[in-house]
This record gives structure tokens, sequence and C-alpha cells, in this order.
């Protein structure tokens, strides 16, 4: 089993902590962010994202409780904020600092940083594209939705959406919307299907893709998705 070292920091006035993993000689590096209710740790036993993105400097970011909706209406769980202005905007802040301790650590990936999140992290995810665009080359969301955030104008990057077709969980019609306005919003020219669960839609001016990754599951990350996730980040 992989060995993660526990990290902390402080940041608007929070104390936050994270799992990292180190390869021998990194890539690029991926914040990954946690469904509502889970922990870092329970994320990185069960997918281990470093087994597939083994180049990548992997930094399992844990959520806390204090901001409510869902299925977690007085916010009891550990989560994250789903847009600005939530709990003060103290999970924006606590990415602005963990980027920064990032760029000074890993001065040579400081622009080949991704956001990968699940469910209520994969909405962050999206509010990171909304908010913090520029600290990012990329984004990797599963079984979220940002319709309202992409409606209202992001900055063009490449992503992975990875969505199911029997998720009770987050709508499955807006994120199938969401796909479709990053298509519009990269302006795609080129399709390019993979095999029956992923399509590549890209802009050969640009460069900048997305990856559709639609499988016969629920709201759960696909394992069988994951070699596409670093085959996102690696190409």
């Amino acid at each position: 089993m992989t060995m993660l070292e526990t990290h902390a920091f402080t940041a608007a006035g929070k104390d936050r902590t994270y799992l990292q993993f180190v390869p021998a000689s990194p890539e690029n590096i991926i914040l990954v962010f946690h469904g509502n209710g889970g922990t870092a740790d329970g994320f990185a036993k069960k997918y281990v994202l470093e087994k597939y993105c083994s180049r990548s400097v992997v930094i399992y970011m844990e959520g806390i409780p204090g901001i409510g909706g869902g299925f977690d209406p007085k916010g009891l769980k550990n989560g994250w904020q789903r847009k600005k202005g939530d709990g003060e905007d103290r999970d924006l802040f606590a990415i602005d600092e963990l980027v920064g301790i990032l760029k000074k650590d890993f001065p040579k990936l400081k622009d080949r940083i991704y956001a990968m999140g699940h469910s209520n992290g994969g909405r962050f995810t999206y509010l990171l594209w909304s908010e913090r665009p520029d600290a990012f080359k990329g984004f990797i969301i599963n079984a979220h939705q940002g319709v309202d955030l992409l409606e209202a104008g992001l900055q063009p990057k490449s992503a992975m959406i990875i969505t199911g077709k029997q998720d009770r969980v987050v709508n499955h019609v807006n994120q199938l919307k969401s796909a479709e306005l990053i298509k519009q919003l990269i302006q795609f020219n080129h399709t390019q299907p993979v095999n029956d669960e992923l399509t590549i839609y890209s802009n050969t001016k640009t460069k900048l893709h997305l990856n559709h990754f639609i499988h016969p599951g629920g709201h759960d990350v696909p394992k069988p998705a994951l070699p596409f996730v670093a085959n996102f980040i690696y190409s």
C-alpha cells in the first residue's frame, strides 16, 4: 500500500489537512476533493489514484463540516462550498493557501496543477474553475454539474467529465448539459470516440478538449475510468 504523508496548514482561520503522494520524478499535481461526508483517507484507500497517476503529485484534500445543503442540510459532515460566498469562501481561501504551498514545494509544476472532485467535491471543482481558473491546467469532475456556472461564462479549459447513467443523487440531465456547455465553451471541431464509454471532443487549433466518460453505473467513481483520468492529465 502506498504511504501517504499527512500535511496541515491554516487558512481563513481554519485548520486544514491533506494527504500527499510524491513520486520520484513528478510531472504534474492533482488536487482531489472527496464527496460530502467523505474523508481524504477514505477516498485515497478506495480509489488509490496514485496507482494510475504514478507520475503525479497526488493531494487528497480533507473537507470540513459547516456548509449545509443536499443530503446534509445542517452541514454536519465534511464537505465543500457549492457557490461563491458559502462559508465566507473558506474553501476557496484554503485552496489559495495550498496552491501557494505547492508552487513553493514544486516550482517546476506550478503550471501543471489539476483539480479532481467527486460529487460535492465535483461541484467544488466547478467552482474552482469559475473562481480560480488561472491556478489550474484542467479539471476532472465525477457525478456533479455546473450548469449555472458554465452559463455565466467560464475561462476555456480542458476537462474530463464522468457521468453515470443511473446516478440518483445528482441530476443526470444537468450533468449531460454541463458537458454540452463545455463543448461549446472550448468550441470543439473534432470528435473522437475511444470506446463505448469515452468520447473526446477537441478544438484542433487551441488543443483544448473535453473527455466525456459516460458509464452505466450510478453516483460512485467508476474504477474503469481511472486509467482514462491518467490519460487525460498526461496528454
